[in-house]
């Protein structure tokens, strides 16, 4: 699943690429998880110019100059791609026909999700917290860290690949529990936040100018499924809940 790095530079390499441009048609291929009908979502977009394309949260928002907002949420396994000439796209959900470009949401799960102006977050994004504000949430919380950082509801933007790079910047253990780690450690972890997702940004974007499909795993430390060490040489431990795999080194400190 995309998570904010991936979903920040799909945004501003759609902005670059669509933003401006007339939205001649739209078809809901599936209207499975859409809010919308064919004929509102018709009436609110087709006709109108892009304005801008960004992020928000593990979403992506279209702004129309009509005044409506489209919102997109990936899913699992959804995807954003450019129809190329004579391309058959195959699970397509939406279909977004612009003047120069036709642009389709695809997902053969059919769980991505179409939204016709989308409700504003309270949640805060995860490049907008503090360290004050992380002291709160963690010390109210007796589950482990990363099921914390990884809760929607608390914070939005980050998934399960990038909590594990951010928990061994920060040297802390993804097993400890929330209300135990110390508040320099607490600290750490926000730098921590900060300085993975937007160096993250910044990798993506200069390995690619027009990323919009997938995801970019290359610069990434720890969550590494394939690889048994570090570069550093540290043995990568795994420690599985359910179907999902955390990716971690004996030197992370455990707070319990």
């Amino acid at each position: 699943m995309p998570e904010l790095p991936d979903l920040a530079v799909m945004a501003s390499h759609l902005d670059k690429k669509l933003a401006h441009h007339k939205l001649n048609a739209i078809k809901l291929h599936v209207d499975k998880k859409s809010n919308a009908t064919q004929s509102e979502l018709t009436t609110a977009f087709a006709g109108h110019q892009l304005k801008s394309v960004y992020r928000e949260g593990k979403e992506l928002r279209f702004e129309f100059a009509g005044g409506n907002m489209l919102g997109i949420h990936l899913m699992l396994h959804g995807e954003i791609r450019l129809k190329k000439k004579d391309e058959e796209i195959k699970f397509p959900i939406l279909e977004l026909a612009f003047t120069n470009d036709t642009l389709f949401l695809t997902d053969w799960q059919k769980q991505a999700t179409p939204t016709l102006n989308p409700a504003q977050s309270k949640v805060p994004d995860a490049l907008d917290i503090d360290a004050e504000w992380l002291k709160g949430i963690l010390a109210k919380k007796k589950t482990d860290v990363k099921t914390v950082l990884l809760d929607q509801k608390i914070v939005r933007g980050i998934g399960n690949s990038y909590s594990d790079e951010i928990l061994y910047d920060a040297g802390i253990s993804p097993l400890s529990a929330a209300n135990a780690i110390p508040a320099r450690q607490v600290e750490a972890l926000a730098k921590s936040i900060h300085k993975v997702l937007t160096e993250e940004i910044k990798n993506l974007t200069n390995a690619s100018d027009d990323l919009i499909i997938g995801e970019n795993r290359d610069f990434l430390k720890i969550h590494l499924p394939k690889t048994k060490t570090t570069k550093k040489g540290e043995d990568i431990l795994i420690h599985q809940k359910g179907s999902r795999k955390t990716y971690y080194v004996e030197s992370q400190r455990l707070y319990k």
